[in-house]
């Protein structure tokens, strides 16, 4: 059973949703690009009734999935696949399932699992992931002036620019990415870049610690019918072996460090420790920000909560990083994230007065 068998049937699966008609490689522009940011002075920079009609439009009607934007998800998981598996490998794991990391509008934060008998497992990445943690990333980076002065955002432009990031995520079904930012150049690019492969890996290492471990054999089927496109079904196997997985994909996130000199350790450790815990910290504001707008979230009940996961990881990795100041970058990013939710939910607030 091969790995090309597992994309047919995510493909499958894709069409049998309706996300896309097919995933035949797109012509060059048949689809219409975005509005974005064209410069950082830009962002936010329109009359505050337009943005928030902006916000608004996405929860009235949310976008269609775009076909190009899938592909260029795939492509991103295509490329990160095989890396997680030579980790595990390193990490002394070696995958002996099929598996395929496929891009797929769960409507939740974290990957599934989704065996399919005599085949392998399919791992689906919410197509609304990578959306989110790049545009919070280059946020973040442009707001904070810890990656270059004078910042890119000022405190009112990354308030907005970051409810927008959310609003899409909550309310976009996977399809809709918040109004493009601008590029970024020099060390925040490469930061956002590091940051953003390093997130995704570990979602990814993650399901595959549930195959790893055997977790699958035992797990029973969960059937959500509130998934952005209709009821899913995913395999759930208890908070203790999620937080097995997650120790799992920690270890084998470390040992991509292990071949580096004690300057790059110093430099790219606290990189990957913030980057892993990135996906936790913006989990437990998806899904408080869900439930103060009484939000569904899909297969919130077969995760421990985010805080849990976050204590959890941050003591499993405390034990083992080898850079003294490790964990600080990842406490910068909750602090940040943390210090933002009131802008965002005034943004979120002043959005549901235009809709009246």
């Amino acid at each position: 059973m091969t790995v090309e068998e597992l994309r047919t049937r995510h493909v499958e699966l894709l069409r049998d949703r309706r996300v896309v008609d097919h995933l035949d490689p797109v012509r060059k522009g048949a689809e219409h690009a975005a509005h974005r940011y064209h410069t950082w002075t830009q962002v936010a920079g329109e009359p505050v009734r337009t943005r928030l009609e902006r916000l608004a439009d996405v929860r009235d009607r949310p976008a269609a999935y775009r076909r190009a934007h899938l592909h260029t998800l795939q492509r991103t998981l295509d490329a990160l696949q095989p890396e997680v598996l030579h980790l595990a490998r390193a990490a002394g794991w070696t995958v002996t399932t099929p598996v395929l990391a496929g891009v797929f509008p769960t409507g939740t934060l974290d990957g599934l699992c989704v065996p399919v008998p005599g085949r392998g497992v399919l791992v689906l990445v919410n197509s609304g992931l990578p959306d989110l943690v790049g545009a919070v990333l280059k946020i973040m980076t442009g707001a904070l002036p810890n990656y270059g002065t004078p910042p890119l955002l000022s405190s009112e432009q990354a308030s907005y620019a970051l409810a927008e990031a959310i609003n899409a995520y909550l309310y976009g079904n996977g399809a809709v990415e918040a109004q493009p930012l601008p590029e970024l150049s020099g060390q925040r690019l490469a930061l956002v870049g590091l940051m953003l492969r390093r997130a995704t890996q570990f979602v990814v290492a993650h399901e595959i610690g549930h195959v790893l471990a055997g977790h699958l054999v035992n797990a029973r089927r969960w059937t959500d019918p509130n998934t952005p496109v209709g009821a899913l079904d995913a395999q759930s196997v208890g908070w203790p072996r999620e937080h097995e997985a997650d120790r799992i994909a920690a270890m084998i996130m470390l040992h991509t460090l292990d071949d580096l000199a004690p300057r790059e350790l110093d430099v790219h450790e606290p990189c990957l420790v913030a980057a892993v815990l990135l996906v936790l910290f913006l989990h437990e504001v998806v899904d408080r920000l869900a439930d103060e707008r009484g939000l569904v979230v899909p297969f919130a009940g077969t995760h421990p909560p985010p805080v849990r996961r976050i204590q959890s990881v941050v003591e499993h990795l405390a034990e083992r990083v080898r850079t003294p100041r490790a964990l600080d970058l990842a406490a910068d990013v909750a602090t940040w994230l943390e210090d933002q939710l009131a802008g965002v939910r005034e943004w979120f607030r002043l959005a549901d007065e235009v809709r009246i």
